[in-house]
């Protein structure tokens, strides 16, 4: 995962950057975690990836020319699906680049550690690589080199790394005609005849046999002779035993011989269907550990420099999967000929292929004679080996993501993101509906297929998120369930609930008890819950004498309890982020160390509800007097700046850096950097003041009740779209400030205290 630096090499600089660890190296370069010198962190969020060429090898100029045109093509690539280029220097004497930090494993460590994904995540994973890759090849970028070592997962999804960056680093003459680029085993057709001959159909057919690979263990190609895995890539022979039935057509189209006949990406993307708005993907228990592991091991290394102490000096969090060249460059004895972009002779293809198989495993063989690193031979690995780690079957309770949850996700910014209006993520089969569930409900959580809305005592109920049916029901149990509400996860195919009595795991499906970690006991009430890195943040208030609190961080990978803190006061909901947990102690600031649990900050603000803005680590706090919206320096929480009064609803902040307030039915939108006010609208609303606003795709929306209001976020036109919840009431049934809303695939859901929940057309 991370290594000490080498004697004498810590600490290293690197222009603005000071390395940490090591993450990896291979036969032209090494990898570093690093942080900017002038910024040191312990989150990792804010941390890069360094990668260095040799120091030992002769860089010409060529190579920095090329170095320069792969930097060029690389900032052109943007998107939530790829690690960003963040800094670069070809004219270095050691040229490096230094790119966003993912901290997790590569889906090629995932697989070995923790076995085959399961059908669900793998679509969601598809179609997070099929969207990113298209988003690269709309700006004529082709990454060359997809395979399980070069996606990495992060909480919020699968993340692409190395486009065309991966090549400089792995030989120094890579872009010239007739080089074969790419792994073995992940390699299409069209790598077999030179790099001139890769086209995006080529990564389609790439990322088909990483899916394949994800689905069942193995890679399409795979075989113990290297010769053998390159005469089968040549004649698309792909091996889809293990892979599930439902996936097996889409793969196949990847992995079609001829590229004209291969979906596009964005084709892909559509075919495979998994998308789901999320703020963290739903990744299974297994893989949620290891990004527990890796968030704990990137914070470990940051305070340990901040320190004086090493790495060497950190525990090991787990097994490393060996390091293997991201690249195989060899030259094919092929004559050099200009090469058609579509309809090409595949005939000669496969008669070039098995002459380039001879060549390429002399070249294997050459790389891992010198390597030094383990791992497979050049290029990522196959599958899981005999004796290697499997999926884990012992954990009582899998670990806990988020699929559509309160408050839109980490750091609790009401912003539920472009899915929350892209019908691909609505329910399959959704209409408006109105359904009662006995016992009351709070807020719910919201599954592809099940809407899980824990009520009183204890219970439990799993809706149809298409029509609203009842699915299963968990009665109450218990006097200790009995105190304070519950709340509730979703992923894969597991609800999780939080009430007093701990976290309780069911089956999404049917509603069975799959495990429990236990809670503190029936003196405490849940008062709020906040998930990051696979670890559980919950406050609680002494129902006993009404005026101290606790604190409490549970990692539902193996149900440790790492920490529990006495509070003073009475807490509020916190929020996890950058490294600390944030808590409302009554109206006063504090922030924990999310690893300890002890206090680092607490300030003077009146703050009752904290919102953390992600990208800049903004912390932003609404009190109980004021009435407006307080920013807070996010290191001593100390106060900034404030701006709006009277404040009733928000705020809510989406990943721009807009921040969006109500004042009875006024609706303002402002900027978070200045905080000067963008723009201001009258929103009707039949039903009183605000309750509820936030960001979903391009539009800002205010609630209140059975009613919604929804304003172009770049400002009000002349006319608005607003829209009354056509939702049958049961008799006597008077709607309340409740649950908070969700939103996903343009449809609202809506739930309220007295059992009404619902779910409409977002206006």
């Amino acid at each position: 995962m991370l290594e000490a630096l080498p004697p004498g090499q810590a600490p290293r600089l690197l222009g603005p950057y000071r390395l940490l660890a090591r993450l990896g190296a291979g036969g032209m370069g090494e990898v570093h975690l690093a942080c900017r010198t002038d910024a040191p962190t312990a989150d990792p969020y804010r941390m890069v990836a360094v990668k260095t060429v040799r120091e030992d090898l002769e860089v010409d100029g060529d190579f920095r020319t090329r170095f320069r045109r792969e930097i060029a093509a690389a900032r052109t690539v943007d998107g939530p699906g790829v690690a960003r280029l963040v800094d670069a220097d070809a004219d270095a004497p050691s040229p490096w680049l230094a790119t966003e930090y993912v901290p997790g494993p590569s889906l090629a460590e995932a697989v070995v550690r923790s076995g085959a994904l399961p059908i669900g995540t793998v679509r969601a994973l598809g179609t997070a690589l099929a969207r990113a890759l298209a988003g690269v090849h709309a700006v004529k970028v082709l990454h060359r080199d997809l395979k399980p070592a070069n996606v990495l997962l992060a909480a919020a999804g699968p993340k692409l790394i190395d486009f065309g960056i991966a090549q400089a680093f792995e030989a120094t003459a890579l872009t010239s005609t007739g080089l074969v680029v790419g792994s073995p085993g992940f390699m299409s057709p069209e790598h077999l005849v030179g790099s001139r001959a890769v086209v995006p159909a080529s990564d389609v057919f790439c990322l088909g046999a990483v899916l394949a690979f994800a689905a069942s263990g193995r890679g399409p190609f795979h075989d113990d002779e290297m010769a053998a895995v390159i005469y089968r890539i040549s004649r698309a022979e792909a091996d889809l035993d293990g892979v599930p039935e439902e996936l097996r057509p889409v793969v196949e189209r990847c992995l079609l011989l001829d590229p004209d006949l291969r979906p596009s990406a964005a084709e892909l993307a559509e075919l495979l269907g998994g998308g789901f708005a999320s703020e963290v993907f739903p990744w299974p228990g297994p893989v949620l550990s290891l990004l527990a592991e890796y968030g704990e091991a990137a914070r470990s290394a940051g305070e340990a420099a901040a320190s004086g102490a090493g790495v060497a000096d950190l525990p090991t969090l787990g097994p490393v999967v060996p390091y293997s060249p991201t690249a195989m460059t060899t030259r094919p004895v092929l004559p050099e000929a200009p090469v058609e972009r579509r309809r090409r002779p595949w005939g000669a293809i496969v008669a070039g292929a098995v002459a380039v198989a001879l060549v390429a495993t002399v070249g294997v063989v050459l790389l891992n004679r010198g390597g030094g690193q383990g791992g497979t031979a050049a290029g990522g690995v196959a599958g899981p080996t005999n004796g290697g780690p499997s999926a884990s079957t012992t954990a009582p309770v899998t670990a806990l993501s988020q699929v559509v949850l309160p408050y839109g996700g980490e750091g609790h910014g009401n912003d539920f993101g472009a899915a929350a209006t892209d019908h691909a993520h609505r329910p399959a089969g959704w209409a408006p509906w109105t359904a009662e569930v006995e016992q009351g409900t709070g807020s719910c959580a919201l599954s592809p297929k099940v809407l899980v809305c824990p009520g009183s005592g204890g219970a439990v109920t799993g809706l149809g998120a298409a029509d609203g049916k009842e699915r299963w029901k968990v009665p109450g149990r218990g006097e200790g369930l009995r105190s304070g509400p519950q709340y509730p996860a979703v992923v894969g195919d597991t609800a999780y609930v939080t009430g007093p009595d701990g976290v309780v795991a069911y089956g999404v499906e049917d509603g069975r008890e799959r495990g429990r970690i236990p809670g503190p006991g029936t003196d405490w009430a849940v008062k709020g819950t906040d998930l990051r890195d696979g670890v559980l943040y919950s406050t609680y208030v002494n129902v006993r004498d009404e005026r101290t609190g606790l604190a409490t961080a549970v990692r539902l990978a193996d149900g440790k309890q790492l920490w529990r803190t006495p509070l003073d006061a009475l807490p509020e909901e916190p929020v996890a982020a950058a490294g600390r947990v944030l808590v409302p102690l009554g109206v006063v600031p504090v922030a924990l160390d999310a690893r300890t649990g002890k206090e680092v900050a607490r300030g003077a603000a009146d703050c009752q509800r904290f919102v953390v803005h992600e990208k800049s680590g903004s912390v932003l706090c609404t009190g109980s007097s004021a009435g407006s919206v307080t920013v807070l320096d996010g290191t001593t929480l100390k106060r900034k700046r404030s701006f709006g009064a009277g404040v009733t609803a928000g705020p809510a902040v989406n990943a721009d850096g807009l921040v969006a307030v109500a004042n009875g039915t006024l609706l303002s939108v402002y900027d978070l950097a200045s905080g000067e006010r963008r723009w201001s609208f009258p929103a009707t609303l039949t039903e009183g003041a605000a309750q509820e606003v936030y960001f979903a795709g391009n539009r800002v929306l205010i609630a209140a009740k059975n009613e919604m209001v929804s304003v172009a976020v770049a400002g009000p036109a002349s006319k608005y779209d607003y829209k009354q919840f056509e939702a049958k009431l049961p008799d006597g049934f008077t709607l309340q400030a409740g649950g908070k809303p969700l939103a996903s695939g343009g449809a609202a859901f809506v739930s309220f205290p007295g059992g009404l929940v619902f779910s409409a057309y977002l206006p």
